[in-house]
């Protein structure tokens, strides 16, 4: 799997006063502080570029932002939570953050995509937490701008990191104006300091018994609040985004280490095998066994 990656940290700046002329008969000033129209800020956190090799591995995973892949040559399936979605050139694939997910390429036709991490954004997706569009009819458009955003990315180029925002600004106005899509934004909460403090203990402290009561005490906020507070700012509950953390863990235990699953489910801080077992069947659709079985590289 060949694989073309760059970060992004791009610092939020106010919008330009500009005022565009023709003819003196037409004029639109923009407010400088942003406060005029619609105004959706999202942040580009990085670009890759991936095509299907022999070394192709892609495991279940998942972000705490959304995810953009464009598919730009070949086929094949996304698995996403418990769906598999049948994928070709030209479609995009929106992921909604916390959204499980992994590639899968068709071996006569080698899939190709450029995939977007995208901060300060979640799309109205129903229950499934993603949207497929077949952008065959705005191939044109899409094509020209996710493949200017690579281009932009691999080169040595000044304001590289300023032009890649703004390609995605295209990008993101296209995909909301065009009616054939028929998607929109979730507005949600601003990040409570609290509810970061939970979620950093949660990923630093899996392995540990951890109740509600535990982060609503380590927070200082009463736990149906703070239950209430997590789940509308992260999209599942305190023990759910635990449970997730410690089925990721387990995931990379199985296939790179040759621990029984009674150990990987006590190291990750299950209480016993057998809840283990049904846990990651419910989040993965498959038994820690299979999954083993069909990730794990065999010993040389």
């Amino acid at each position: 799997m060949s694989n073309s990656r760059y970060n992004f940290k791009i610092d939020n700046e106010s919008e330009a006063s500009m005022i565009h002329k023709e003819d003196s008969t037409l004029s639109y000033t923009f407010n400088p502080d942003g406060k005029q129209g619609n105004q959706v800020h999202v942040t580009l956190l990085y670009v890759a570029i991936s095509k299907y090799g022999t070394d192709w591995k892609s495991l279940p995973h998942s972000h705490n932002f959304a995810e953009f892949f464009y598919i730009t040559n070949g086929s094949g399936q996304f698995s996403v939570e418990k769906e598999i979605l049948d994928v070709k050139a030209n479609d995009l694939i929106i992921l909604n953050p916390t959204i499980v997910h992994t590639e899968i390429s068709n071996p006569s036709k080698p899939m190709e995509y450029i995939v977007l991490g995208i901060e300060g954004i979640k799309f109205q997706a129903e229950d499934q937490g993603y949207i497929l569009l077949n952008s065959s009819a705005h191939k044109s458009d899409l094509h020209l701008y996710f493949n200017s955003l690579a281009h932009e990315m691999k080169s040595e180029q000044p304001y590289r990191n300023f032009v890649c925002q703004n390609l995605l600004n295209i990008i993101f106005t296209m995909i909301l104006r065009n009616d054939a899509f028929k998607i929109s934004i979730v507005s949600g909460p601003k990040l409570t300091r609290e509810c970061n403090i939970a979620k950093k203990y949660i990923e630093e402290n899996y392995q540990e018994n951890i109740t509600i009561e535990t982060l609503s005490s380590l927070v200082h906020l009463n736990k149906y609040y703070f239950v209430h507070n997590f789940k509308k700012q992260f999209g599942t509950s305190p023990i759910n985004y635990l449970i997730k953390r410690r089925i990721e863990e387990s995931m990379h235990l199985l296939v790179s280490t040759n621990h029984s699953l009674s150990s990987i489910s006590q190291i990750v801080g299950f209480s016993s095998p057998s809840y283990f077992s049904q846990a990651f069947k419910r989040m993965t659709n498959i038994t820690p066994q299979e999954y083993k079985k069909m990730y794990k590289v065999p010993s040389s």
